[in-house]
């Protein structure tokens, strides 16, 4: 049985830090917080939480992948979904946590070549980091 590799000098450093400002923000509240602050702590600290700490997350390079970032086929079947649903309803679109823009690209580009653009494509992130990685993408 292997055992997964040990964090480098400067992952745990890292981990240490967010550790401990959990650890202030449970003792600023009195000794507990509900789980729900904790994960935001974990995942949005500035600059310390998973999406906000600046490391690749998605594709080969990062720890894991999703649909959209493998093949743009995800995006564009997701399209035709899309232009379905907007025909019979509004031409708005809502993406919530987009990780790396991907597949709004994808989507966008789809509704474009069929000629079905939305009014707005509108993203709901919290990570000001993938933020600017969807806007530059």
């Amino acid at each position: 049985m292997s055992s997964l590799p040990l964090p480098s000098a400067e992952a745990q450093n890292h981990s240490q830090m967010l550790y401990e400002q959990i650890q202030r923000d449970i003792a600023l509240q009195g000794g507990w917080i509900p789980f729900s602050r904790f994960m935001e702590l974990a995942l949005y600290a500035p600059g310390l939480g998973y999406y906000s700490a600046g490391a690749s997350k998605f594709g080969a390079a990062g720890d894991f992948i999703t649909a959209p970032e493998i093949s743009s086929l995800f995006g564009r079947t997701m399209a035709r979904q899309v232009a379905d649903i907007m025909s019979l309803s509004a031409p708005y679109i809502l993406e919530l946590g987009a990780g790396s823009g991907k597949l709004a690209l994808d989507i966008l580009t789809e509704l474009e070549r069929l000629e079905q653009l939305p009014v707005s494509y509108s993203i709901l992130e919290v990570s000001a980091d993938l933020r600017q990685r969807q806007q530059a993408l």
